[in-house]
């Protein structure tokens, strides 16, 4: 289960993407605020996407912990995804395309993750992944599932 303030971060983030996208573009449509993320968050952007470049300056600008890469996640999910995930809860905002978000998406759920919020941009896709504590996704190994309850409990 979402919890509100994961729910309101998404909405909030998928209706600014979805209500500014065609009139402003890309480069101002996402407006995130420090006060809008959840503590235990990043945003992740696609250099190889349109409008990746504004809306990581626009992030940066707002304090926001940014993670950029160029058509490739490997590395940001080796690195600095995965790692924060089996740390606890997370949530990512992102921008990137529909083939590197299904991937976050189907690795994330070993760790309880899953995207609560998605919006089409083109051959763009801008969504919000949430980990929350006590909810572990479907396909999470029961090895998993029962590490994170005891770590957790």
């Amino acid at each position: 289960m979402v919890d509100r303030r994961a729910f309101l971060t998404g909405s909030v983030f998928a209706a600014a993407t979805v209500a500014t996208w065609p009139a402003r573009g890309a480069a101002s449509a996402l407006t995130w605020t420090a006060v809008d993320m959840p503590e235990a968050s990043v945003v992740l952007i696609d250099r190889c996407v349109d409008g990746a470049d504004v809306l990581a300056a626009g992030a940066r600008a707002q304090g926001l912990r940014v993670l950029e890469f160029s058509c490739d996640v490997a590395g940001v999910w080796m690195h600095e995804l995965e790692p924060r995930l089996r740390a606890g809860p997370l949530t990512i905002v992102g921008h990137t395309s529909a083939a590197t978000l299904f991937c976050l998406d189907l690795l994330a759920r070993d760790y309880g993750a899953r995207t609560v919020q998605r919006a089409e941009h083109g051959a763009a896709v801008s969504f919000v992944i949430s980990q929350r504590p006590g909810r572990r996704a479907a396909l999470a190994p029961a090895a998993v599932r029962a590490q994170w309850s005891d770590s957790h409990a």
